[in-house]
């Protein structure tokens, strides 16, 4: 609910009282055990979007978002490039921007100003969480990968890690967002940005919802899950949606544990950037 109040304020011209009310139906109707968190938020955020001006109150914000991660991005990959262990570097790189989720109630940062000035300290705490031998064996054995996006603005550090990838012959397929929500990465975003430039194919989850919604995907993201050796998975949502989901291939989370919750279903403290495997459900070792 503090991120319905804070996209409504984004563009200037929504009635706040209107989008809160029916974001706060929402959740008053769908809140249920039984759900996936990412069933409840979609079903808010859909409600509180019927009630603003525009269908993406985060658009401005997430240019300036990609703006500003790709005014780092020289600076982190000189770090990959000059690191002992690359694919631990790159991995790192795309997990500390996983800190930039506009208006979260978690440990967040609100706006891409923020990232900036806190970059390198955000580096320097380093991986919390790195399931190595595994995540290397993983990686060594893949040739089709397909790499789920999460925010904008992370999204321009994460072309350091695809970078990587493919300079290990990687074939890799970035799945966006079907519609705009919230500041995550549509085809539009990734169009603006130059994201394709990275990439060998794009395809998208299909639909307005917050993560993936597994229960309807379309063709083009079954054929290239089907196709694929290895799934990785960026951010907290994209490991909620995925936390109960049984995928034929292992998966990789790369992501910042901003949230409670979330800590402790990894079982690391809050604000661990962690990159650990998952295969049928259950955690690699």
């Amino acid at each position: 609910m503090k991120r319905v109040l804070f996209q409504a304020r984004l563009d200037g011209r929504a009635d706040e009282l209107a989008s809160v009310d029916a974001g706060l139906k929402a959740l008053a109707a769908n809140i249920d055990p039984c759900k996936a968190t990412t069933d409840v938020s979609t079903a808010v955020h859909e409600a509180a979007y019927s009630k603003l001006p525009t269908d993406d109150p985060y658009r401005e914000m997430k240019a300036r978002a990609d703006r500003i991660a790709d005014g780092l991005s020289s600076r982190a990959q000189s770090f990959v490039d000059s690191s002992e262990d690359r694919l631990r570097a790159a991995l790192l790189v795309s997990a500390v921007g996983n800190i930039m989720d506009f208006g979260s109630a978690a440990q967040a940062v609100d706006s891409p100003e923020e990232f900036e000035a806190m970059f390198d300290d955000l580096i320097a705490q380093g991986l919390g969480l790195y399931d190595e031998g595994r995540i290397g064996s993983l990686l060594a054995g893949a040739e089709r990968v397909v790499y789920f996006f999460d925010n904008c603005g992370e999204s321009q550090l994460d072309r350091v890690l695809i970078r990587e990838l493919r300079r290990r012959g990687k074939r890799v397929t970035g799945v966006v967002r079907g519609k705009s929500i919230l500041n995550d990465v549509t085809r539009e975003d990734a169009e603006r940005s130059g994201l394709g430039y990275d990439l060998d194919e794009i395809v998208d989850t299909g639909g307005f919802y917050v993560g993936v919604d597994w229960s309807h995907l379309p063709k083009p993201l079954e054929d290239a899950l089907s196709g694929s050796d290895l799934v990785i998975m960026k951010g907290m949502a994209n490991y909620e949606c995925t936390s109960e989901v049984s995928l034929p291939v292992p998966v990789i989370h790369v992501l910042r544990a901003k949230c409670l919750p979330v800590s402790r279903s990894i079982g690391v403290p809050q604000g661990t950037n962690a990159v650990f495997a998952v295969l049928d459900g259950r955690r690699m070792r």
